[in-house]
């Protein structure tokens, strides 16, 4: 017989992890409002008092399954960026794993549907903050090494933050067809292409 004893705290981790993950497939599927929390629970094996006391009530569980899911993709990045040898090339790549991450069909639902209906402002926010200082310790390398040309690390983490999100949000509004996904890679490509080409350009400059 095992001896190996399961702490409460580990009891309630594990409980607090099964309810996410049938949360999130059943958000995806069916979307917020026609999501039951007594079929939750069911499904999750707890009782809907065990829900609550996790999360309070329907709401905290989207937020809860929210930040998961921005917690996945952060980890697909930071596993994509670990592996290429180039930290610029690296770094821009993480934008284009981001677009297609947030655009799975197990997630743009609950991001780009729900998570603004369900928590207001506070879905941008989460999605906006992640990573964010990570990001403009990045960028301010990449100006100090002239790897690229900015004026400023911050504005410029503010606007590739923003302006991918929005993108984001674009191609998932999209009808088939309209490609809007090829056309979102297309922009980022170009947007870092311009950062490259602005620092190439003013080395040539010096030169001359």
């Amino acid at each position: 017989m095992s001896n190996i004893r399961i702490t409460r705290a580990e009891a309630a981790q594990a409980t607090t992890e099964r309810l996410i993950a049938v949360a999130h497939l059943a958000f995806a599927e069916h979307g917020f409002a026609e999501v039951s929390l007594d079929a939750l629970a069911a499904q999750a094996g707890v009782t809907r008092g065990a829900l609550h006391h996790h999360f309070g009530n329907k709401a905290g569980l989207f937020e809860a399954v929210l930040r998961r899911i921005d917690a996945e993709i952060g980890a697909e990045m930071q596993a994509l960026w670990a592996r290429t040898p180039d930290a610029w090339e690296g770094f821009r790549a993480c934008f284009h794993v981001y677009l297609d991450a947030v655009l799975r069909p197990d997630r743009s639902r609950i991001l780009f549907q729900d998570a603004p209906a369900v928590l207001g402002m506070k879905a941008v926010d989460i999605l906006l903050e992640s990573g964010f200082g990570e990001m403009l310790a990045d960028l301010q390398g990449f100006i100090d090494s002239r790897r690229i040309s900015a004026p400023d690390a911050e504005a410029l983490a503010h606007l590739l933050n923003g302006a991918t999100i929005n993108l984001a949000f674009w191609a998932a509004e999209g009808e088939a067809g309209e490609g809007r996904r090829e056309r979102a890679h297309a922009t980022l490509a170009a947007l870092f292409d311009a950062l490259t080409r602005a620092h190439a350009g003013g080395r040539r400059s010096k030169a001359a």
